[in-house]
C-alpha cells in the first residue's frame, strides 16, 4: 500500500466513522433511562427497546473496529510508523506516544468489551445486560477517542 493509498483509506475512514460515532451517541441517549440495566428488566423487555440495544451493541464493535482497524493504522503509517511487527496494543500506544490519542491503556480495556461483546454470546439474562453495561459505560471514551483521533489527522492536514 503506497502513502497515497493509505491517505485515501484513512480518509474514507473517518468519513464513515463520524456518522456511525453520531449515531451512536444518540442511540446512547434514547436507551439512557434503561441503564444501568439489569437481568429482570432486560428478560421484561419488548422487542423495540431489544432492538435498539442490540443495534448499540453492533454500532459499538463497529465504531470501535473502524478507530482501531482503520483510522489509528492510517495515522501511523501516515505519521511513517512501521505496523507490520506491531500488535494492535502497541499501535494504541504508539497512537498515544504522537498524541492522537489520550491513553492507549483504556483504547486496550474498551478493546476488551469489543471482544466479549463479539465473542461471547450469553443466554442468561444477566450476563447480557452485564456485557450491555460494559459497552454502556465505554461508548463516551470511544466516542470521544474516535473523534479525537480524527482530529488529530485534521490537524496534521492528512484530511485534506
Amino acid at each position: 500500500m503506497t502513502i497515497d493509498d493509505a491517505r485515501e483509506a484513512t480518509k474514507e475512514a473517518a468519513a464513515a466513522a463520524m456518522p456511525v460515532a453520531d449515531h451512536l451517541e444518540r442511540l446512547r441517549l434514547r436507551l439512557a433511562e434503561h441503564f444501568p440495566l439489569d437481568g429482570d428488566r432486560l428478560s421484561q423487555w419488548t422487542d423495540d427497546p431489544r432492538e435498539r440495544l442490540h443495534a448499540f451493541l453492533r454500532l459499538f464493535e463497529q465504531l470501535f473496529d473502524l478507530t482501531s482497524r482503520k483510522i489509528v493504522r492510517g495515522l501511523l503509517t501516515l505519521s511513517g510508523e512501521t505496523i507490520s511487527n506491531l500488535s494492535l496494543q502497541n499501535q494504541f500506544r504508539r497512537a498515544e506516544a504522537l498524541g492522537a490519542i489520550d491513553s492507549a491503556e483504556r483504547w486496550i480495556a474498551i478493546g476488551s468489551t469489543r471482544n466479549i461483546l463479539v465473542h461471547d454470546y450469553p443466554i442468561n439474562a444477566a450476563a447480557q445486560a452485564k456485557r450491555a453495561n460494559l459497552a454502556w459505560e465505554d461508548t463516551p471514551d470511544l466516542i470521544a477517542f474516535t473523534r479525537s483521533a480524527i482530529a488529530w489527522l485534521s490537524a496534521q492536514g492528512h484530511l485534506a
